[in-house]
């Protein structure tokens, strides 16, 4: 007579997984990758309105089967593409601030993260562009992640400007409304650099990453600084940058 089958006491922890299932989480993981990957390219190309399912999934290699065996549609991957990238760039953005050692530092450091971030991922950039939403504002933006992004990167730059408000750095006035300004003049810097990038109409302040930052923070400080710390601050940013 064979033996009953022993079944696993509650609460004991779940098997690990087999080879087998190990290959085909990795192979669904490289699919998902692939995917996201493409159809981030082509949104950037196309807008969101104008890309196909068909397209990304070609684009990415795999089979429409494939494609929505990883996503249920257009939408679910487009939010896929958005929680992915503005994942990276919160992390990234969280890690200059952290190694940032007073208020004017802080708010360099996440300036600077801010515009390397989306000049280092241009396809990401042009999706945004493409989106033709005003930034200054969460009123239009189509997904959730975009929001809680945007709300997140925006209480963190305020309390920022707040800090360095109080301790005689920059003029007093609206922290928030300092935060929104500031990131609207680095949109706007990125613009330029998306608009300018490879062209004749390129020059110095448009020439890489670097010059990039230097004059978009170099404009920052004669904005938002104090008129007597303006030679100070600008000082510390030509020995930084």
């Amino acid at each position: 007579m064979s033996s009953p089958v022993q079944s696993a006491p509650p609460g004991a922890p779940d098997p690990p997984p087999t080879a087998r299932a190990r290959l085909a989480d990795a192979r669904r993981e490289l699919y998902r990758q692939a995917i996201v990957e493409a159809a981030e390219t082509e949104f950037a190309a196309r807008g969101y309105d104008d890309t196909h399912v068909q397209t990304i999934a070609k684009q990415a290699g795999v089979s429409l089967a494939t494609f929505y065996g990883a996503f249920g549609g257009k939408w679910e991957v487009f939010r896929a593409v958005q929680q992915d990238r503005l994942a990276a760039l919160m992390q990234q953005v969280g890690t200059f601030v952290l190694a940032a050692r007073d208020p004017f530092e802080r708010l360099r450091a996440g300036l600077e993260g801010y515009l390397r971030f989306h000049i280092e991922h241009p396809s990401f950039l042009q999706m945004q562009l493409r989106e033709r939403v005003p930034w200054g504002t969460t009123d239009e933006l189509r997904t959730p992640e975009q929001t809680r992004a945007w709300e997140t990167g925006l209480q963190m730059l305020t309390a920022t400007f707040r800090e360095a408000m109080s301790t005689g750095l920059m003029v007093d006035d609206d922290p928030e409304l300092c935060a929104r300004m500031a990131t609207a003049m680095s949109q706007v810097r990125l613009v330029r650099w998306m608009d300018r990038a490879g062209t004749d109409d390129a020059d110095a302040d448009d020439a890489d990453a670097d010059s990039v930052v230097r004059a978009a923070m170099l404009q920052f400080v004669r904005t938002f600084a104090r008129p007597e710390r303006v030679a100070e601050l600008t000082a510390r940013l030509r020995g930084q940058l």
